[in-house]
């Protein structure tokens, strides 16, 4: 009995065992489960903070980049406005240069100057025009001090003006203007042959007055035409009405007046009373010993003269080879002025030079000689 007693006690110690075993292996599992767990969560943590410490220094970073990039912008900015003003001085210097240019008169071949009276003054014959040229040492302008220096936003290009004498009509007007090239018209002063010519006028930005002078030998004068022998109260009174009539005008150039410009006495007269207007007077040059240089200096006047004649012959072949012509001379002088007449073949070989007159600025009179 005591035996049996014993034995039962053995069992129950035994499964007393084994379920205290049970209980410590679910402990153990419990306590590995748990710590898995936090080592997984200090993981993610820390990736997290990885990734935090990543977006902060590419925030840093890009700040960084930023700031670089307001220093440099800075810096590039302030160097664009040294070289601006550094080629702004250049500038200067260069117009400074081309502001006064002398005149030099020569009286050689006096002689042979005054023989020039021409049979026509606006068609000068090739031989003529080849002696005056020639013998004439009038290419320098006397410029004053208050010359417009012109500069050009790339480069700098020599200055060409085209005077387009002898406009009196809505057509030569249309013709001009559909050219779409920065032109010099030149108007003849209204009479009834041509009543409209300031109206004609005020189409245009720049324009001048054709104002018709004596010639020697010319039997096709224009109405109203002034003569050396006039009185210096009708040529004062012949200005103040173009002045009147035309506004905002600067400049006059002769039609014909191989005569009148080379009649000293007659040149002073009408200087006089275009310096009363405020006018200024471009020498169309139809005679060799023209008046107009003599007769500016002693009035302290600035004196203009023209270089080349465009359409002495009435051929595009001819006006293209003077083109040519005139654009070599404002290479060299640094501006030239040629003359012209608003007939077909002119306009015509102008509208085929275009390529030709690229290599030069187009200008009005009033950007090289001021307003």
């Amino acid at each position: 009995m005591l035996k049996k007693k014993i034995i039962q006690i053995q069992r129950f110690l035994i499964i007393a065992i084994l379920f205290l075993l049970c209980i410590a292996l679910a402990l153990g599992i419990l306590l590995k489960y748990q710590e898995l767990k936090n080592v997984t969560n200090h993981l993610a943590k820390s990736k997290d903070n990885q990734q935090e410490n990543l977006v902060l220094l590419d925030d840093k970073n890009q700040n960084k980049i930023e700031i670089f990039e307001d220093f440099y912008n800075q810096d590039k900015n302030q160097s664009l406005a040294i070289l601006e003003q550094e080629a702004q001085k250049i500038d200067n210097d260069i117009n400074l240069t081309k502001m006064i240019e002398q005149n030099v008169s020569l009286e050689k071949n006096s002689t042979l100057e005054s023989n020039l009276s021409l049979n026509n003054d606006n068609n000068l014959s090739p031989k003529n025009v080849s002696i005056l040229e020639n013998n004439s040492s009038y290419m320098e302008q006397n410029l004053s001090t208050n010359i417009q220096s012109i500069q050009k936003k790339d480069k700098y290009l020599p200055k060409l003006a085209i005077i387009i004498d002898d406009m009196a009509n809505a057509s030569q007007v249309r013709n001009l203007k559909a050219l779409n090239l920065k032109l010099n018209p030149s108007f003849f002063p209204p009479d009834k042959n041509h009543p409209n010519t300031p109206k004609l006028a005020s189409d245009f930005n720049f324009y001048m007055v054709h104002l018709p002078l004596a010639a020697i030998h010319y039997n096709k004068p224009e109405l109203d035409t002034l003569n050396p022998n006039d009185s210096e109260e009708r040529i004062f009174k012949k200005i103040a009405q173009i002045k009147k009539d035309f506004k905002n005008l600067k400049y006059i150039n002769n039609h014909t007046g191989s005569l009148f410009t080379s009649n000293e006495k007659a040149m002073k007269h009408f200087y006089k009373a275009l310096k009363s207007q405020n006018l200024l007077f471009v020498d169309s040059k139809t005679i060799g010993n023209s008046k107009a240089l003599k007769v500016s200096k002693e009035m302290a006047m600035i004196y203009i003269q023209r270089d080349i004649f465009l359409d002495n012959e009435d051929n595009v072949a001819y006006v293209k080879k003077q083109l040519e012509s005139a654009v070599k001379l404002a290479q060299k002088k640094g501006f030239a002025i040629a003359i012209g007449h608003p007939r077909k073949n002119t306009l015509k070989a102008l509208e085929q030079s275009k390529n030709l007159l690229d290599k030069v600025e187009l200008v009005y009179l009033s950007e090289i000689y001021g307003k």
